[in-house]
């Protein structure tokens, strides 16, 4: 039996009928969460965290909080996402085996992130007054649901740390956006083993669902960042890849 999901409007979502099956992997790393939720009297506070965990054929782990590694080799994505008072913070991180400048070339490179991200599928680029904007057209999916949404931002770039800051400058679908990423090489015994990538998302939808029913939100933020990392990867290695082939 399939239950109802909450009104369209709240997710930006135009469908109710079953999209076309994801790939097998693509569903188990969304069914291989674990949820929780605590619910305080007189509904003062709900608050659900949702650990997402791919790649990995271990048990779940119980920690919330994304943890780094010290190998060369890729890691898997691993997404931490907690709804706190005035927004949903999402906390990701993925070990990466490229070099940095590269993986941080990808991330900045926003006309191209639709050829890159599977989760945008459109992005206009706008300088003004010495400052950069971004709008990106995005998507997304939960199972048999889907929606799309967009987003005006402000990003800062930080080329020397690898660091990108984002903020919300247009509330629309979302309320409240705040997103920060890092790349930091990774160094092990003084040899360089690639890097992690961090990013911590502050996001309010405009309409949240009450109750219980914030853990479906929860859900679909955590998706998107663990995409968005699995996509990074995977096109980092490629770039790595062609540069060493055209090394040779």
């Amino acid at each position: 039996m399939v239950r109802n999901m909450p009104s369209s409007d709240i997710f930006g979502s135009k469908q109710r009928s079953p999209v076309p099956m994801r790939r097998r992997d693509e569903i188990n790393a969304t069914e291989d969460a674990a949820t929780t939720e605590l619910v305080k009297a007189d509904g003062a506070e709900v608050r659900d965290t949702l650990t997402v965990r791919t790649g990995s054929s271990s048990p779940r782990s119980e920690s919330t909080s994304p943890r780094f590694r010290d190998q060369g080799t890729t890691g898997p994505a691993e997404v931490s996402v907690e709804k706190k008072n005035e927004f949903f913070e999402i906390k990701g991180n993925m070990s990466m085996g490229v070099d940095p400048d590269i993986a941080y070339e990808i991330l900045t490179d926003y006309e191209n992130n639709p050829d890159i991200f599977k989760t945008v599928s459109k992005v206009e680029v706008e300088h003004r007054d010495n400052s950069k904007f971004v709008t990106q057209h995005a998507h997304w999916h939960l199972m048999f649901w889907s929606g799309t949404f967009e987003m005006r931002m402000k990003v800062e770039e930080d080329p020397s740390e690898r660091a990108v800051s984002m903020k919300l400058t247009d509330p629309g679908f979302l309320k409240i956006f705040n997103g920060y990423w890092s790349i930091e090489p990774r160094v092990v015994d003084g040899k360089s083993m690639g890097c992690n990538v961090v990013v911590t998302q502050e996001v309010l939808p405009s309409m949240t669902p009450p109750g219980p029913l914030a853990s479906v939100v929860s859900r679909i933020l955590g998706n998107q960042v663990k995409a968005v990392l699995q996509d990074l990867c995977a096109e980092a290695e490629r770039g790595q890849q062609m540069r060493r082939v055209s090394a040779e």
